[in-house]
């Protein structure tokens, strides 16, 4: 009777658990995925039209990165034809890439051309990258969520 009393008295304290409202196991699931997460990367870049979506995450960012760089040389090159770039230097450029696939200049730094270079150069860049063809934002757990990038741009005008 005893061994009966004390199995029973287990039984309960492990029933205790199966009692335990639904709501706040998903709490408790939903924080713990929460923690696993890393939110300093994305499981796929952001893709353009001709980047392929089945390569790795770090070709993916380096074609992300060739195709804008692409585009600024592109601008570097008629700015310095048309006479109105002087400058030679390194400098980088901040973008964002939001949710739906747009990109924007968030900031030049080191940019040691005058002010109105900068400015052209900030509106010419920012035409060209906004005309390329956006295939996909970069995703995070199934969900387009927005990105930055930094990209160093070194330019010798000889």
């Amino acid at each position: 009777m005893r061994n009966l009393f004390y199995i029973g008295l287990i039984c309960l304290f492990y029933n205790c658990a199966w009692l335990t409202p639904k709501e706040e196991l998903k709490a408790q699931y939903v924080a713990d995925q929460l923690k696993e997460i890393d939110w300093q990367s994305v499981d796929l870049y952001p893709l353009f039209e001709s980047c392929e979506e089945t390569l790795s995450k770090s070709l993916q960012k380096e074609c992300f990165e060739a195709v804008i760089k692409a585009q600024i040389l592109l601008v570097v090159q008629q700015m310095y034809d048309q006479d109105s770039l002087s400058f030679s230097g390194t400098f980088s450029i901040d973008f964002k890439v939001n949710a739906t696939a747009d990109i924007y200049i968030q900031k030049i730094e080191g940019f040691n051309g005058s002010i109105n270079e900068k400015q052209s150069f900030e509106k010419r860049v920012q035409k060209e990258i906004a005309s390329l063809p956006f295939l996909s934002p970069a995703i995070k757990q199934g969900i387009p969520v927005a990105t930055r990038f930094q990209i160093p741009i070194e330019i010798h005008l000889d």
